[in-house]
Order: C-alpha cells, then sequence, then structure tokens
C-alpha cells in the first residue's frame, strides 16, 4: 500500500520553499523557522493519532529534536536511540543498522527499561534514505516486546519497496525539494 505525503500547510510550505545549501535540501534550515517548526511535529505525528502510540523513538542526531514535536503532539513519551559511543548510562541494547547512505553501518544503543510490551512506538527521524536506521530501529522496538506502529520522516529519499516495507510516512520527497 502506497503511504501518502503527509497533510496541509507543512507540506505546502516545504514544498514552497524548503532551505537549501548548495542545492541540497537543509533540515537543520527547516528546524530554524520558527512557523515551520510548529508545523512539523503535529503533520509528523498524523499518521499516529488514533493507533494508540505511547512512545516515540528518534535515532541521532535529529531525530531528537523532531521526535520531541512528534511526542508532544501525540501525548507520547520519547525515546532516544544514541549512537554507539555516545553517553547512555544504562544502555543495554544494541542494535546494528544495514548501510547507511554514508556506506556504512551505524550501531544504535538502547535501555531495556524504555520501551516495553505495553507500548505502541512510532519512529521519528529527519530523513529515511536507504532505511536502514529505521530498520533498526524498528528491532529494538521488537526486541522489547512493543508494537511498531511506522515511521514518519520529514524528507523521502528511498525507494518505494523501502517506504512500503517499513511503513514510512512522509511529508516531501527528495526529488520535490532539491536544487537544480
Amino acid at each position: 500500500m502506497r503511504r501518502l505525503p503527509g497533510p496541509g500547510e507543512a507540506r505546502r510550505r516545504l514544498l514552497d520553499g524548503f532551505p537549501l545549501v548548495d542545492d541540497h535540501p537543509d533540515v537543520a534550515g527547516v528546524l530554524r523557522d520558527a512557523g515551520l517548526l510548529a508545523l512539523i511535529g503535529p503533520a509528523l505525528a498524523a499518521p499516529f493519532r488514533d493507533v494508540g502510540v505511547t512512545k516515540v523513538l528518534a535515532p541521532e542526531a535529529r531525530g531528537p529534536i523532531v521526535g520531541a514535536l512528534v511526542a508532544l503532539d501525540l501525548g507520547a513519551g520519547l525515546v532516544i536511540a544514541r549512537k554507539e559511543d555516545r553517553n547512555h548510562p544504562g544502555a543495554d541494547r544494541r542494535v546494528e543498522s544495514g548501510m547507511t547512505w554514508r556506506g556504512h553501518s551505524e550501531t544504535f544503543l538502547g535501555r531495556s527499561f524504555d520501551l516495553g510490551p505495553g507500548d505502541t512506538v512510532a519512529v521519528v527521524d529527519d530523513w529515511v534514505t536507504t532505511g536502514s536506521s529505521v530498520r533498526a530501529l524498528r528491532t529494538l522496538v521488537e526486541q522489547a516486546g512493543a508494537r511498531y506502529a511506522g515511521a514518519s520522516v520529514v524528507v523521502n529519499k528511498a525507494d518505494d519497496e523501502t517506504i512500503d516495507a517499513l511503513d514510512v510516512h512522509w511529508l516531501v520527497r527528495f526529488d520535490e525539494i532539491a536544487g537544480s
């Protein structure tokens, strides 16, 4: 089943003027715009409004920023998946991603007390390209016995098969906003 782009005003604003740096989409520039920032959380949260999300799981580095906006909108908790070699007291779960867009894997750390069998979890990040980070975080959710509700991202640069397999919702496609 194809996932449709995120709702309304956030998508329109992103399409009308996604910040670019050297013709490349700049998510940090989106975060700098107070009006756009106010729209992003509700737009990313929209696919999960009626599924009982209790936790939002977001990977470092920008994931926790957009993840916090979604968690607030849904009235859910925020769980941060830290990258290896970062300070994460109590980390007792680890999962290695497949190859990222940079050509190497990432190891994400989690804590067994952050997610449990009663949780329904949405994964939120700024970007999806290969799907490796979302796939790794889905594994952390499943290891905890929690239910994976899907993922939501600002920018989709992944292929349709990845989007469908990981149930990823997105606001804009890379090719809609990239400079020429």
